[in-house]
Formats: structure tokens, sequence, C-alpha cells
């Protein structure tokens, strides 16, 4: 099973698509746009799920990436995503200032 996902896993985060099915290359897309924009899912795109994948597929994979962003978010606000290590692509957290808190630091 494991030599069935790594080939998968390895063109997901190297952003090469070609060894993916379509199927599989539009599911990892809608989570993409999922967790960047989701305003950038248009109904083109829906349209070009719904060729390949029925209402319940699209239904339960909207919902799992839906969820999966929802943890992601919640452990990173939180602080459970990390053991000290950095994030391999660089990634940190960082403070953000808020609306109303500008100028201000993040402990006042």
């Amino acid at each position: 099973m494991r030599s069935d996902v790594e080939p998968r896993e390895e063109a997901i985060l190297s952003g090469d698509y070609s060894s993916l099915s379509r199927r599989e290359a539009l599911a990892v897309e809608l989570a993409e746009r999922m967790a960047m924009d989701p305003h950038a899912i248009t109904d083109d795109f829906w349209d070009e799920l719904r060729s390949e994948l029925s209402e319940e597929e699209l239904v339960e994979l909207a919902f799992a990436c839906a969820i999966f962003n929802w943890g992601n978010k919640f452990n990173i606000a939180m602080r459970l995503d990390t053991d000290g290590t950095e994030y391999e692509k660089g990634m940190e957290y960082r403070d953000a200032p808020t609306f109303w808190r500008r100028g201000e630091d993040s402990t006042g």
C-alpha cells in the first residue's frame, strides 16, 4: 500500500501532477483552492469537477477539505502542530497585527 501512495505524495509535494489521474489532480486542486482562496472555485472549475466526480463524491471531498482546513487553522492558532522545529518550506509562526491594534505590540 505504501508503495502506491509514495509516488502520489511526491507528485503532490513537487507540484507535478502529471503522474496523477485527472480525478486525483482535480481533487488536489480543489483542496488547494479551498485552502488558499475559496473564491477561486469558479463555476467552470465546478464543471470540471462534475465531469469526473459524482455529486456525492464532490460533497464528501469538499467536506473533507473543509474539515482538514479547519483543523490546520485551529492547530496553528493553538500552536498544537509544532514540536519546535521549523516547517519544511520555511513557514514560521509570526505575529500579525490586527486592524484594531495597528501600531501596538501584540502583548498590549
